[in-house]
C-alpha cells in the first residue's frame, strides 16, 4: 500500500471588516478633548480594522488649535478639519463626510456623555442581518441612561399601559428612559411629525454606513441633524437599532436651537443628491460643416459643380 499522504486542514482567516471613520465636532472643548482623544486613539488600535479619527474644530476661540496641534502626534490617524466661524453640529458632519474614506460612519459629542468602547457592541450590532428582511442595518444608535421618572408619569404610564394590555392585548414593556420634560416633549413630536422611533434622537453616538448617508444631504446645520437623519432612515425604510450606552452620571447638556432646521427639512426634505445635468449635443441647425476650398490657380474642386454644365 502506498504511502498515505494526510492533508492538513487550511486555518480559516478571518474576514476583513468594514473600516470606521469616527466623527467627533468640537468647540471651544480643550479639556474635554484632551481626556477622550488618546482614549479614542487606544481604542481604535485595537479594533483590528482600519479607521480614520477625524476631528472637526467648529469655529473654536479658546485654545482647542493648539491642543490638537499637540494631539496629533500622539493618537493615531488623527486628522483636524476647521471651520473658521461656528457653524454647528450637522454642518460638522456634513464636512467630514466629505473627507471619510471608511464604509461606516460614527459620529460622537465631546462632552462626558459618551463612552469611547460603547463603539464596539454597535459595530457587532450593525453587521447582523435582519431576521425577516436579510439585510443589515443602516443605523445603530446609542441610548442614553436616564433619570428618575417623575411619579406622575410613572402613574400615567403605568396606566396607558394597561389600557392597551386590556383591551389590544399589547404586552407590557418597559417605559423609555426619561430625560426631562423638554426632552419629553421634543421625542413626542419628533415620533408623530417626524416618524422617529428612536427612545433618545438626541443621542450624539451614532454609527452609520456611509454608502446611506452619502445617498442625501445634510439640511441641518444644527443639532436638529440627529433627528434629520433618523427621519430620513425610517422614510427610506431601512433597518434600525438601537442599544443602551454606558450609564454616566455627567448631566445631559441642553439641545441647541433646531427651529430654523427643522422648518427647513419639514418644508422642503431632499432625500437624493441632486444630480448635474447631462451636456446636450449641440444643435444640429447651429454645426458649421466647412466647404471645400477650391484648388490653387482657379480650378474648381472636385466636388464644385461642371461649369459646362
Amino acid at each position: 500500500m502506498g504511502d498515505e499522504v494526510l492533508e492538513k486542514p487550511m486555518a480559516k482567516s478571518a474576514a476583513p471588516r468594514d473600516g470606521v471613520t469616527v466623527v467627533i465636532p468640537a468647540h471651544n472643548a480643550v479639556t474635554h478633548l484632551e481626556r477622550m482623544l488618546p482614549a479614542w486613539g487606544v481604542l481604535l488600535n485595537n479594533l483590528n480594522r482600519p479607521f480614520q479619527l477625524i476631528v472637526v474644530n467648529d469655529g473654536s476661540t479658546d485654545g482647542t488649535a493648539s491642543a490638537l496641534e499637540k494631539l496629533g502626534s500622539r493618537v493615531p490617524h488623527l486628522r483636524v478639519l476647521t471651520h473658521d466661524a461656528r457653524r454647528g453640529f450637522g454642518a460638522c458632519l456634513r464636512t467630514a463626510l466629505a473627507e471619510t474614506t471608511q464604509p461606516l460612519f460614527l459620529y460622537a459629542g465631546i462632552d462626558g456623555q459618551y463612552t469611547p468602547t460603547d463603539i464596539r457592541p454597535m459595530l457587532e450590532r450593525i453587521e447582523l442581518r435582519d431576521e425577516v428582511f436579510g439585510k443589515q442595518p443602516d443605523l445603530i444608535s446609542g441610548a442614553r441612561a436616564g433619570q428618575p421618572r417623575p411619579t406622575f408619569m410613572k402613574w400615567l404610564g403605568g396606566a396607558w399601559k394597561l389600557f392597551w394590555r386590556v383591551f389590544a392585548g399589547l404586552p407590557i414593556v418597559g417605559s423609555p428612559p426619561w430625560y426631562g420634560w423638554s426632552e419629553w416633549r421634543y421625542r413626542a413630536q419628533a415620533g408623530w411629525v417626524f416618524g422617529v422611533p428612536l427612545a433618545d434622537v438626541n443621542s450624539a453616538f451614532k454609527l452609520y454606513r456611509t454608502a446611506f448617508l452619502k445617498r442625501f444631504p445634510i439640511q441641518s446645520d444644527g443639532d436638529f441633524v440627529h433627528t434629520e437623519l433618523v427621519a430620513k432612515v425610517t422614510f427610506l425604510t431601512s433597518i434600525m437599532d438601537e442599544i443602551p450606552l454606558t450609564p454616566k452620571v455627567d448631566p445631559h447638556p441642553a439641545l441647541g436651537p433646531v427651529s430654523a432646521d427643522r422648518r427647513k427639512v419639514f418644508s422642503a426634505p431632499e432625500f437624493a443628491i441632486p444630480t448635474a445635468p447631462e451636456a446636450k449635443p449641440p444643435d444640429a441647425r447651429n454645426v458649421h460643416t466647412p466647404t471645400a476650398e477650391p484648388d490653387v490657380g482657379g480650378r474648381a474642386s472636385p466636388d464644385s459643380p461642371d461649369p459646362a454644365s
